[in-house]
């Protein structure tokens, strides 16, 4: 997706662009949320937030299951938008074109979740096949996860609360890295229904949803309860409870007001508190989530839970690499994945970048002020020149 604006600004690319209202919502807030990170770290000109709303102006938002024809000579190929399961408005595409059919399903997720619904190519409680989207002409998948064996939804989930849980126990914080405006809905949905079952952590730790846009992620995810699941939706004729309010989640902006946070207030009686953090962005990287790594690394009490790998290169996927190695040796080939304790990396060395946009001073700034200077300067000379042969033409 981030390449949308910048080939809309940078390379022309102004024929209409389709996606989902949820993904056209949740789309440019997460790639707001980007520049905004990018900006604050270095100098980042590829495209900005003019670019980012210009880009989007241009797409056409579209609901599930709705027909569209394409404009032009091409009114004979229809598109159809169907649900993925995997994210918010994500989308598996069937391309239509008289009794030719294809079939693009990339990241779909076919079974149900907390907050979604299950992918639209199965059908029914049973999980049977969709007779519209079974025999397509033509199928265009992607096999990204296919050497992978996961244990049960049951299992994982149950993994990833316990191990938070035991964390909160022996005092220390936890860093979860999320993506600006995806599968962190789902995480923080979960965690804020199991949050108030056990009064103690509500006590003694924050459970925070940190992001600079973090309170317009939860306000357009109240508007988009329509696109969730049943369970969601049957939260609407509750007049106590507002859907997706996410009620036990402290939504904070900044890492000051996270800091204000943990100082304590009227439920832990002024005494300092830890934290549950859910911090962009899912690579650590950049962003908070790179900020309260360098914060927390050095307290043992402290843990990075990773609700996934990680992009190739970064910082998560190093740290899940080390994860990996440490507690899947001897797996059987097809044996699903260990849901193993987690493990200590008290002596490993592990390579960050930290890039900051810092104030000028001394040679640097008075560098800065006369090349600013001369580039004025060329400006007005240039602009003179133009205005003079527009006069000499007059």
């Amino acid at each position: 997706m981030g390449a949308y604006p910048l080939a809309h600004s940078a390379y022309g690319l102004t024929c209409p662009a389709y996606a989902t209202l949820a993904t056209h919502m949740m789309g440019g807030l997460c790639l707001h949320d980007t520049v905004k990170t990018l900006a604050a770290r270095e100098e980042f000109s590829l495209f900005g937030a003019k670019d980012v709303d210009a880009a989007f102006e241009n797409v056409v938002p579209l609901q599930y299951s709705q027909p569209k024809a394409l404009p032009g000579r091409h009114a004979h190929i229809t598109i159809t938008a169907h649900a993925a399961g995997h994210t918010i408005g994500g989308t598996i595409w069937t391309i239509e074109n008289g009794a030719e059919t294809v079939l693009y399903a990339l990241d779909y997720n076919h079974t149900k979740e907390e907050h979604l619904r299950r992918c639209s190519l199965m059908d029914g409680s049973e999980g049977m096949l969709n007779r519209r989207l079974i025999k397509p002409t033509l199928l265009i998948t992607d096999a990204l996860n296919a050497s992978l064996t996961l244990p049960t939804r049951k299992k994982r989930l149950d993994c990833f609360l316990d191990s938070i849980g035991a964390v909160v126990k022996r005092g220390g914080n936890v860093l979860i890295p999320v993506d600006s405006a995806a599968r962190v809905l789902e995480i923080a949905y979960v965690l804020n229904e199991w949050w108030p079952r056990e009064r103690s952590r509500r006590d003694t730790h924050a459970l925070c949803l940190l992001g600079t846009s973090a309170r317009k992620l939860r306000n357009f995810a109240q508007s988009l309860v329509g696109w969730m699941a049943a369970s969601v939706e049957g939260q609407m004729s509750d007049r106590d409870t507002r859907p997706f309010d996410l009620r036990h989640v402290a939504i904070v902006q900044s890492l000051d007001e996270l800091d204000r946070k943990m100082r304590g207030d009227t439920r832990s009686r002024g005494r300092p508190r830890r934290a549950v953090v859910l911090a962009p962005l899912d690579s650590m990287d950049m962003g908070f989530s790179q900020e309260l790594f360098l914060r927390w690394v050095s307290d043992k009490k402290n843990a990075i839970i990773l609700p996934q790998r990680g992009p190739p290169g970064s910082l998560a996927r190093s740290l899940y690499s080390r994860w990996r190695d440490r507690t899947q040796q001897g797996l059987a080939p097809g044996a699903p994945m260990k849901l193993d304790r987690p493990v200590r990396l008290s002596r490993a060395r592990v390579a960050v970048t930290i890039k900051r946009r810092v104030p000028l001073a001394g040679a640097e700034l008075d560098a800065w002020v006369a090349e600013e200077r001369r580039r004025k300067e060329q400006e007005a000379a240039r602009d003179a020149l133009l205005k003079r042969k527009r006069d000499m033409l007059d």
